[in-house]
């Protein structure tokens, strides 16, 4: 019996923790896709803390001490984030695997459905860590679109498109989010909710700053 698509994503949402809301719907909406194909799907992990990823950076460093307490076991190292410094520590990651037909056996090898899942992920926004050239993580998948770990910190956030946007893009569809089509960079948009002045500023003219016009309520900008 082929294991239920609904037993995949139970376990997968046990398993993700606090991930970003919009994540953790992104994550159901890859593993129906992948199951639309006969490719079963299982999430190992989500959100991390900062212990978390210190177990897990400690892997193959049997020395490694994080916030006076050893972490350090052996093995072969499997991580390179340190604690804080991972997308998983701010909810916009998670690591998949597959599992046999009828949902019982884990698998682990990297082969052309390991790789089919990547490329739906990617087609959705997702960043595949096997695609990384100095450390490969095949089982790593994030969605922060270029945001750094500084900005992360700082409480920025990307935007995920709805998933019916997603749905069906091609590259020449465009993705509105209200009255601001959504375009590759955006990190954000500006509503005006009441009428304020636009400058400029001409340091090679008068000197001053310029009035330009006013930006109206209801006018939004990239």
């Amino acid at each position: 019996m082929v294991v239920a698509l609904e037993e995949l994503i139970r376990r997968s949402v046990n398993r993700i923790g606090a991930v970003h809301p919009s994540l953790k719907e992104y994550t159901i909406e890859l593993i129906k896709r992948c199951y639309k194909e006969d490719i079963y799907v299982q999430i190992s992990s989500g959100f991390r803390s900062n212990e978390d990823q210190a177990y897990i950076y400690g892997q193959g460093r049997p020395n490694y001490i994080w916030n006076g307490k050893k972490y350090g076991l052996k093995g072969s190292i499997v991580s390179n984030a340190q604690p804080g410094t991972s997308i998983h520590n701010y909810g916009l990651a998670i690591d998949y695997f597959l599992v046999s037909d009828d949902g019982n056996k884990s698998l682990w090898t990297v082969n052309d459905k390991w790789k089919r899942v990547a490329a739906i992920a990617k087609s959705m926004g997702f960043e595949w860590g096997g695609d990384w050239k100095s450390f490969k993580d095949y089982p790593h998948l994030q969605y922060n679109k270029g945001l750094s770990i500084a900005q992360l910190k700082a409480g920025h956030r990307p935007i995920f498109p709805s998933l019916k946007a997603v749905e069906g893009v091609t590259n020449t569809d465009k993705i509105m989010w209200g009255k601001t089509e959504l375009k590759k960079g955006q990190i954000g948009k500006l509503i005006i909710l009441k009428p304020i002045n636009l400058w400029k500023d001409s340091p090679h003219t008068s000197n001053k700053l310029e009035k330009v016009r006013v930006l109206n309520p209801g006018e939004e900008y990239s």
